[in-house]
């Protein structure tokens, strides 16, 4: 899929590509191809919590339950691991330069 887009795109090299995702699935298609690879972990499938169950959690749980989501994406080959898509446009922009 991330080749098909890209040619969609005219973007040849890898290089250039983000790929981001909540699962190890999209991780690891991102490391396949050979674009940057970011996991993203709270709200993530791999976390497997609502928002409303992420929020009961007391912080020491959180922290626990983010960690281990954070060491799959590693595990799995993701170059970075972000809390959430807010740190998303800071980690492009970094890439950028």
């Amino acid at each position: 899929m991330i080749f098909a887009n890209m040619q969609k795109l005219g973007v040849t090299s890898v290089r250039t590509v983000v790929k981001v995702g909540d699962t190890i699935s999209d991780v690891k298609e991102g490391v396949n191809a050979g674009v940057w690879t970011v996991g993203v972990v709270e709200g993530s499938s791999e976390l497997g919590l609502s928002q409303e169950e992420f929020e009961a959690l007391t912080p020491q749980e959180r922290e626990a339950a983010c960690r281990k989501v954070e060491e799959s994406f590693r595990e799995a080959g993701a170059q970075f691991v972000i809390k959430n898509l807010s740190q998303l446009p800071e980690l492009i922009c970094a890439l950028g330069n």
